[in-house]
């Protein structure tokens, strides 16, 4: 009790002094950054005053400027005369027609385009102005940078109504200098924004009014950069109360959110000024806070925001008149006390805990020693359990683990050694799956196609047979009446179907030999050009092929079996004769590429559909729009192994109702059949 009594005592006197401290300290914060915002300002203010004094003599000095500058004006139906190009270096103009566009007020425009660089100037003097801008009294509105003045002003705008016009005329700024404005929202589209603004005088008339704009965001930033202590933040309170700038962390506490951008669904047509929630002078909650706002003084103020209790300091920023307000957390300041204070107690509960720790000793111990036993009876138990749960899940290898016990260690190598056995037979039940699933579709892959050959077979015997069947029966019915004319027609007709069903069989038996491995390859050096001739000569029958053969394809030589390329080759042309119109043409091509020899088959024919084009090669398979078209379904598979077995390649492209072009890769022998001829 002693121990605790003292530690308190010398909490308080801590709290006492941290207290003293932390206060004094946001006192000087406070005023330092105020001071820095101020020169900051001050700064602002410099600027607007020399933009004052330069449009004072730009109103009293005659200036024409030239026809480029002359040419971005434009008088609109409306009486608003204003700019309608302009780039980065350029500013804006609108007159917007509430006083009446002559040449007096054209002159103006003239005349104040000698800012135009001041303006520029001013702008990339300091990182803080947005845009910087003059105002006259007859709704003339020149501001730098440039954008489209017609889609943010609203014609007869009555400039003079707004914020950063009066507060600046003999009413409201009586001394004439510069003034800052309270936060509004910008009618030239930059958002919540406030502006330095002087009056600019000719004799006792105000002729116009300059402002610099900051937005609300940049001052958010320069209070953001603010470094404080403690988890703190400042806030930025104009002179009537409204929040000007409020960081993230003062948003929830206040429970706004910071107004920095604007919607502009319409021209902005008046002042539109921050809502009275954002004036601590209107919420009742905040009257703490006003209250220390109102005071002024370098003075720390406890208040509460947000259930919190808040240490609260205000300073001035002096030359627009507005208050910094520097909030910081008091537990947050108090937490290195709050810790010590924490660390004395727990080192006193420590010290009791210690009295009470050798009476439980030689409990621990014995529960210590019971804990043992177990572990050493249960531990093995619970391993084999999970041993057999890792073999049931498929993990059959596992290493036996060991215990010094021996019935336990011959249990668990007994079941390592039975997960391995398991392990095995599965991976053989698993290879005869594999190997049966393969025999199985290969079986099926065997009857899909014997089906489809039976019905290939059946369809196109069906009409030779016919054909034979009808003459026979004229034969028959009419053999007196029937002149020899007659008699060699229905010849030739018997002749032409038994010639059919010969090509089906033909072609048939020429795959059954190449799939049993009876066609065997014998690659020789020769010529493409006298290669694709043979094989359009026996493939066109009474239709026209076009043959084009480059001169680099006539000299070179590919090293292929004759016969069986040959066959290939007519396979693929007799395909397009076979499916493409009379009338339209087939073209067969031979060019040299790298190494290679390619040979081009194109038709005009009905075409592939894209379902069907990975079908083609395969033996016995027909499209879905050649059932009409005589056929066994074996052309392209053909082609494709017998190119296949002569190193060669063939792919097929197709579109429906343009036509199919089938290329075939050949390749090249060492030598030119040129070279070939000498050599022999």
């Amino acid at each position: 009790m002693s121990y605790w009594a003292t530690g308190n005592f010398t909490y308080q006197r801590n709290v006492q002094t941290v207290n003293r401290v932390s206060e004094q300290y946001l006192v000087d914060i406070a005023a330092r950054e105020a001071a820095n915002i101020d020169a900051t300002l001050s700064g602002i203010e410099g600027l607007a005053r020399i933009l004052s004094l330069e449009t004072k003599e730009a109103l009293a000095t005659p200036w024409k400027p030239d026809t480029a500058e002359k040419a971005r004006y434009h008088i609109g139906p409306d009486g608003v005369f204003h700019t309608i190009r302009g780039g980065p270096d350029d500013t804006a103009s609108f007159y917007s027609g509430y006083v009446p566009v002559g040449r007096k007020q054209i002159e103006k425009a003239w005349q104040t385009g000698q800012l135009d660089h001041t303006m520029r100037h001013i702008k990339t003097a300091s990182p803080l102005v947005r845009q910087v801008y003059l105002n006259t009294w007859d709704s003339y509105n020149r501001i730098y940078p440039y954008f489209n003045v017609l889609e943010q002003y609203a014609p007869r705008m009555n400039i003079p109504s707004y914020n950063f016009f009066y507060e600046a005329d003999a009413s409201h700024n009586p001394a004439r200098k510069v003034v800052w404005t309270d936060a509004y929202v910008d009618p030239a589209g930059s958002g919540w924004m406030v502006s330095a603004v002087a009056p600019v005088y000719s004799s006792r008339k105000l002729e116009a009014v300059v402002g610099i704009d900051l937005t609300i965001d940049t001052i958010v930033k320069r209070i953001l950069s603010l470094n404080l202590p403690w988890q703190g933040y400042a806030m930025l309170i104009g002179r009537d109360g409204t929040i000007l700038a409020l960081p993230p962390a003062g948003e929830k506490d206040l429970d706004l959110a910071e107004l920095k951008n604007h919607d502009y669904a319409e021209a902005i047509v008046s002042d539109t000024f921050k809502p009275d929630r954002f004036n601590i002078a209107r919420r009742p909650e905040l009257r703490e806070l006003e209250r220390a706002v109102r005071a002024g003084r370098a003075k720390v103020s406890h208040i509460n925001l947000a259930g919190r209790d808040m240490l609260a300091t205000t300073s001035s920023v002096t030359g627009p008149g507005w208050s910094l307000v520097v909030v910081a957390p008091a537990a947050r300041i108090l937490a290195d006390a709050n810790y010590l204070h924490d660390q004395l107690v727990t080192v006193g509960v420590i010290m009791l805990l210690i009295l009470l720790a050798f009476y439980v000793v030689f409990f621990a111990f014995l529960l210590w020693r019971a804990r043992v036993m177990s572990r050493r009876v249960a531990e093995p138990l619970l391993a084999i359990e999970q041993l057999i749960d890792r073999i049931g899940a498929g993990h059959y290898s596992q290493a036996a683990p060991q215990f010094g016990v021996r019935e336990i260690d011959n249990l668990s190598a007994r079941l390592a050694d039975m997960g391995q056995r398991l392990g095995d037979a599965h991976d053989v039940i698993v290879e005869q799956q594999a190997e049966m699933a393969g025999t199985l579709e290969s079986e099926r892959r065997v009857t899909s196609g014997q089906r489809r050959f039976i019905q290939i077979l059946s369809h196109e015997f069906r009409t030779p047979l016919t054909v034979i069947d009808s003459c026979g029966q004229i034969l028959r019915r009419r053999a007196d009446r029937l002149t020899a004319q007659g008699v060699v027609e229905r010849s030739d007709m018997i002749r032409g179907a038994a010639g059919r069903i010969r090509e089906v069989m033909q072609s048939a038996l020429q795959l059954v030999q190449m799939e049993d491995g009876k066609t065997t390859c014998h690659p020789a050096p020769t010529s493409p050009g006298s290669l694709l001739r043979d094989a359009v000569a026996s493939a066109q029958g009474t239709r026209h092929v076009t043959i084009e053969i480059s001169p680099e394809a006539e000299t070179a030589a590919v090293f292929v079996d004759r016969v069986l390329v040959h066959s290939a080759l007519a396979a693929i042309i007799e395909n397009a004769c076979r499916y493409s119109p009379d009338t339209a043409p087939v073209t067969v091509t031979a060019e040299i590429d790298g190494d290679r020899c390619i040979v081009t088959v194109t038709d005009q024919g009905s075409g592939i559909s894209p379902e069907d084009l990975p079908m083609v090669q395969e033996r016995f398979y027909r499209g879905s729009n050649s059932t009409a078209v005589a056929g066994a379904g074996t052309g392209l598979y053909l082609a494709s192994s017998l190119l296949d077995a002569n190193g060669g390649l063939l792919s097929i492209q197709s579109e429906v109702g343009k036509g199919t072009c089938v290329t075939a890769s050949l390749p090249l022998a060492k030598a030119t059949t040129t070279e070939f001829w000498e050599a022999a």
